[in-house]
């Protein structure tokens, strides 16, 4: 279904978007500093949270961490109160998508990457990784990002997908994207590969954009699609390891998680959701020591297809237009994307508890659990991390280390072994800031409650969606 929704994105690009809610911007003026009084400051390697501390913020850095009153701010410095609240830094999407739109394949409804950007930063999300997405505009919009001329979180990009020829995504636009996109939209959101040759040439194009990593398909959508050879999939990623960019890839099966890491991708993009992992295959994975990231949330949701009307939390109600959020349910009787994934869905329903049951046994034996949403139809930009890192806890983390996995270790994975100078809250590191009425690491509700969004060291100013 995420292809369907591609599709509906390419008509965006080309047709243009409505007016969209703006949900944050930047302040008129902006202060010098900001100074956040009394928080208690979450440390989110340990999980433990330091009480009645004032934090400062000059310019885009965090630059003085001290006991109530001992911070001296300079002349004009805003002030938050932060009695009860808890400081955490910005959340991380390992698995956003800012071009898809979260409305139902049946629904009249254009996807608005500003509005996507926007939506992130209201639910706290400042930094996104868009494993997949059109190029040249995927860079272009990072660079525009960067430069402040377009208000977003930070973007880390992959652009186009590599798969084998007809493989996922082809196969599910081939079939359903109309006649009329499809031939715009296939060669750029996909590069088809069948031999090394072609894959190094792939690699090296997408590579020449500035990627910052790049993204093979390994998984079967439908089950029947044509899958990337093991050679083709060893050249990718031997080419991008020349190319200095790693690869990640999406996977499905036990099968796809086992070829990708044999040819050395950096990170399994989803966990195998198809099927439950063997006991005895939990610890050859966790030997590969690379991180997964599982999205639960995006099968999650695709599992609740036509199962009843969907609770949207508050985040989702604050983000997302009410006709939007009630268009899920009931599915049109002649829905063409529901008949064409029947298969697709109703294994999804099957393996509810085993792809839960595959992340509480992976992270057991030692693998690195990254969050991410997979921003598409029924996950919304920003609200959909939320609802992962809830149930990245039914898949046993805490909620300690579910925050874990959207700040500190995602924030490493992408400094690609350098010092990360974001994901968490300490003297010199970016001033991407969260204040939250609560204590997350008790009560992960409380991560919902956002009562300040600062990044790069200016408090953005919230509207939700339903303030009129």
């Amino acid at each position: 279904m995420r292809a369907a929704c591609t599709a509906v994105a390419a008509i965006a690009l080309l047709a243009g978007c409505g007016r969209s809610p703006e949900l944050v911007r930047r302040p008129a003026k902006v202060p010098p500093a900001v100074l956040i009084t009394d928080a208690g400051i979450l440390d989110v390697e340990s999980g433990t949270i330091s009480p009645h501390r004032d934090i400062l913020m000059t310019g885009d850095r965090i630059t003085a961490i001290l006991a109530p009153g001992q911070v001296r701010p300079p002349a004009g410095t805003q002030v938050i109160s932060a009695s009860g609240a808890t400081v955490m830094p910005g959340l991380i999407d390992m698995h956003g998508h800012i071009g898809n739109g979260s409305a139902p394949p049946w629904k009249d409804s254009l996807p608005d990457p500003d509005r996507n950007l926007r939506a992130y930063l209201y639910c706290g999300v400042t930094t996104v990784f868009d494993p997949a997405d059109f190029a040249p505009q995927a860079f272009e919009r990072r660079s525009q990002v960067t430069k402040g001329d377009l208000l977003g979180p930070r973007i880390f990009a992959t652009g186009p997908m590599i798969t084998a020829t007809g493989g996922h995504p082809v196969a599910v636009l081939d079939n359903l994207a109309p006649w009329w996109i499809r031939w715009y939209l296939i060669p750029r959101v996909t590069r088809q590969v069948d031999s090394p040759d072609a894959a190094r040439a792939a690699v090296r194009e997408i590579a020449g954009y500035g990627a910052d990593a790049i993204k093979l398909s390994v998984d079967r959508i439908p089950e029947q699609a044509p899958r990337i050879r093991r050679e083709v999939l060893a050249a990718a990623v031997d080419e991008g390891k020349a190319q200095g960019v790693r690869a990640v890839a999406h996977i499905g099966t036990l099968e796809d998680a086992i070829d990708a890491a044999d040819a050395g991708i950096a990170a399994w993009m989803h966990g195998v959701y198809k099927e439950r992992i063997p006991d005895d295959q939990i610890g050859r994975l966790a030997a590969y020591h690379i991180p997964m990231v599982p999205t639960i949330v995006v099968f999650e949701s695709y599992a609740m297809v036509g199962e009843g009307p969907r609770v949207p939390t508050a985040l989702e109600q604050q983000t997302v237009e009410p006709d939007v959020l009630t268009s899920f349910y009931p599915v049109p009787a002649d829905s063409k994307a529901v008949a064409f994934f029947g298969p697709y869905l109703a294994n999804l329903r099957a393996q509810r508890q085993s792809w839960r049951d595959n992340v509480r046994r992976l992270r057991a034996a030692g693998v690195t659990i990254l969050a991410g949403s997979d921003t598409q139809a029924g996950v919304f930009a920003g609200a959909g991390l939320h609802r992962e890192l809830h149930l990245l806890t039914e898949a046993g983390l805490t909620p300690a280390d579910a925050i874990r996995a959207a700040t500190i270790d995602a924030a490493r994975f992408l400094a690609n072994g350098k010092e990360p100078e974001f994901g968490r809250i300490a003297e010199g590191q970016r001033a991407d800031v969260l204040l939250v009425d609560g204590d997350p690491t008790a009560d992960l509700d409380a991560l919902d409650r956002i009562l300040v969004v600062i990044k790069d060291g200016v408090q953005l100013e919230r509207k939700p969606i339903n303030a009129g």
